[in-house]
């Protein structure tokens, strides 16, 4: 983005401004990775641990803790791009003929007329979690010459801001962000399809693989009898691993389908 602060000028007078935290970001980035590393390091503990033997309850245990050191990894590094992106002085500003937006990489003025699209989403329940990470919010805008400014719940009063744009382009489409879920409805079920077909190929190799008995004559005549498992301890938790992560993408994709069915 390169700088336009003149073409800005252009726009006329402020009439709202909108900083970012991005302090935040790296606050929420630093604590989820802490829990990420933990709970994904007790989780392959726990799963190599156990073997796939344990009972029920630690198994659900072993699967809840990998799910939240997943998910702990993947919030730090979306909020660490983001920051990143952003920089410590990323802003909003809305100005009487257009709107404005600063960032590490530069500033950039459009008149409202050059808004070509505005995608507006988020969560339908707002509480901390959301509050925090900012994800309770969602307005996505797309300009005439191809550039995207995203604003999200860590742009202060960031709901005015979305207010003020729809007022100021009322001939702008107005989108949900769904619309590629029914566009990729069947590649989306395909996808799932692939999923549970690798999952089924891996639980094919650890049926075709069975531990067992080996028995060995020596020269003497002698017979001994050697444990073989059929798969190492190490090959059954990645594959374990690897089962798990295609059940939540092929449950994901399901969903995905659903809501792009329902109009979302």
């Amino acid at each position: 983005m390169n700088d336009e602060a003149g073409a800005s000028e252009e726009l006329g007078p402020v009439v709202s401004r909108h900083p970012v935290a991005n302090q935040k970001r790296w606050a929420n980035a630093g604590w989820a990775l802490v829990i990420g590393v933990l709970a994904g390091w007790v989780g392959l503990w726990g799963l190599v641990s156990t073997g796939g033997d344990g009972l029920a309850g630690s198994r659900k245990a072993v699967g809840v803790l990998l799910g939240l050191g997943l998910s702990g990894l993947f919030i730090a590094v979306t909020q660490t791009v983001r920051a990143v992106r952003g920089g410590p002085a990323e802003y909003f500003e809305v100005r009487e003929r257009g709107v404005v937006y600063g960032s590490r990489r530069g500033t950039a003025g459009w008149p409202w007329d050059q808004v070509a699209t505005i995608t507006m989403g988020g969560t339908d329940t707002e509480n901390g979690v959301t509050r925090r990470l900012g994800t309770g919010y969602r307005c996505l805008l797309r300009f005439a010459d191809g550039r995207r400014a995203r604003v999200d719940g860590l742009a202060e009063q960031h709901v005015a801001l979305g207010i003020a744009v729809l007022s100021n382009c009322p001939d702008a489409p107005r989108l949900t962000g769904g619309e590629w879920q029914r566009r990729w409805g069947g590649r989306l079920l395909a996808a799932a399809a692939a999923c549970l077909a690798a999952i089924a190929a891996m639980i094919l190799y650890l049926v075709g693989h069975p531990d067992r008995e080996q028995v060995t004559v020596d020269s003497r005549g002698l017979t001994t009898e050697h444990f073989v498992p059929g798969v190492s301890e190490t090959g059954v938790a990645v594959l374990t691993l690897g089962m798990l992560a295609c059940l939540v993408a092929a449950i994901t994709f399901v969903v995905l389908f659903v809501r792009g069915r329902r109009g979302y």
